[in-house]
């Protein structure tokens, strides 16, 4: 396939990209005949007098709605062959991967949305949707422009330096290494001895070394689809090691032994279990046919993830439930044990229903955790069914909590799994729990066990 020669941008506004596609380094390719950029108003495709492109909506609500005429009659006049991509929020995430393949497509256009959206008819005239991420924008113009520079910069000739695609962020499934350059000193921060040695090979090794330290601290989903090499996987190891020694030196652990909340014996330096919630969410909740449900508490909820909180040093264990009357269940079994004779006469039950809270919300949970640690927690979740969201496998994440400084809530569903609207929340989201054979039913009690003790069990 050849690479990409012609990007079409459709838009309502074609004057906010004059400045964007005069300057730097997409200015030059431009002028250097290395791809063609064409602004398409799709409104001049009107056929009423004002020539309208948007309307009010069918049904009533806010705004103004994109009218299918004019932008599907733009869309059509574009040459054959040309890739039709519509920028929506709801389309598939932009990333280096989506970069380099849009790259390989001779035409290129981009459908600019604007105002509320746009008429659902036009979707049937694009070959694909795409988004820049989870936030809301005027319109698809600055989208369009993010994603013209990271597809030209990747055209042949268009950077002085040819390496320079290859050695970026993403590139290599990798976040990039730390960068530095004169002076050598900066208000007491000094550019790293190695990089001043001349010894190519161990600054290679270093830089790759930086690259899987900050991907595993800061994107270790990544780290879970990239492709690793032997020499990957030992620098990965020397990594967990400082960080365990970083963890032993006085001062330099993250506070896990200050913590509320007991620590496990023998347990693992640097992974802190102390700082982290467990949640049981009771709602928002798939059912079987996929509508949304509020699950039942049970008994066996409270006291058996009460128990395996309290064996893996868990700082708290919150249930999320609505409903007034579940929540009293749920304190009134605790306090039962923990009020009653029966937390006496039983006093490490006692114990671990000293975590359990409960909440009528995920979102309370993690303002009374925000409000409680000063900081805002890393949501970890779970589900059976990714649906197509990145996951990160549980030896990931175990190396990332060796350094995790900020509160931690592993949350669990009830039922069919935790609502899309719950699992979009997620910072990181855990690899499902698999077996050799085809059954697939675990409770989450029993989740919760194996979950625990693959992050925070000291084999």
């Amino acid at each position: 396939m050849s690479p990409l020669r012609e990007i079409h941008i459709l838009t309502l506004f074609p004057d906010l990209f004059e400045g964007f596609l005069r300057e730097s380094i997409l200015g030059k390719a431009i002028a250097d005949g290395r791809v063609a950029i064409r602004l398409l108003d799709f409104r001049t495709f009107a056929v009423d007098k004002h020539h309208s492109a948007d309307d009010v909506p069918y049904g009533g609500g806010s705004g103004m709605v994109l009218l299918p005429g004019p932008a599907v009659a733009a869309l059509e006049s574009l040459p054959p062959g040309t890739r039709k991509v519509l920028l929506t929020p709801q389309g598939a995430r932009f990333d280096h991967a989506a970069a380099v393949r849009l790259a390989g497509e001779p035409r290129l256009a981009l459908f600019c949305g604007r105002y509320e959206g746009f008429d659902e008819r036009i979707r049937s005239h694009v070959d694909e949707e795409v988004s820049l991420g989870d936030f809301v924008l005027q319109g698809g113009e600055v989208a369009a422009m993010a994603i013209v520079e990271a597809l030209v910069r990747l055209l042949p000739g268009v950077l002085h330096n040819a390496d320079s695609p290859r050695e970026e962020s993403f590139a290599g499934g990798l976040l990039e290494y730390p960068q530095y350059t004169r002076p050598r000193e900066f208000r007491g921060v000094e550019v790293p001895e190695i990089l001043l040695s001349g010894h190519h090979e161990e600054i290679r090794r270093w830089r790759r070394r930086e690259a899987l330290r900050r991907t595993l601290a800061r994107r270790p989903e990544l780290l879970a689809a990239a492709s690793l090499t032997e020499e990957d996987r030992e620098l990965l190891g020397e990594v967990g090691e400082a960080s365990g020694r970083a963890a032993e030196r006085p001062g330099g652990g993250t506070g896990a032994d200050s913590a509320s909340g007991p620590r496990t014996k023998d347990q693992e330096p640097g992974t802190a279990p102390a700082r982290v919630h467990v949640v049981l969410v009771h709602h928002p909740i798939k059912s079987r046919i996929g509508g949304l449900i509020t699950t039942s508490v049970t008994n066996l909820d409270i006291h058996d993830i009460a128990r395996a909180s309290r064996t893996y040093g868990v700082h708290a264990y919150h249930l999320v439930t609505p409903i007034a009357l579940q929540q009293e269940l749920v304190r009134g079994v605790a306090s039962h044990w923990l009020e009653g004779e029966s937390g006496e006469r039983v006093p490490a039950r006692a114990q671990a229903l000293s975590l359990v809270r409960v909440a009528e919300s995920f979102f309370a949970v993690t303002e009374s955790v925000r409000a409680e640690a000063g900081v805002e927690p890393l949501v970890v979740m779970t589900t059976a069914a990714a649906g197509g969201r990145p996951t990160v496998g549980y030896g990931a994440l175990r190396e990332r909590l060796r350094t995790e400084t900020r509160p931690v809530l592993l949350v669990f569903g009830t039922g069919w799994g935790l609502a899309d609207e719950l699992l979009d929340r997620a910072d990181v989201l855990l690899d499902p729990i698999e077996a050799s054979s085809d059954y697939n039913h675990l409770s989450v009690r029993v989740a919760v066990g194996v979950c625990l003790d693959r992050l925070f069990g000291t084999r």
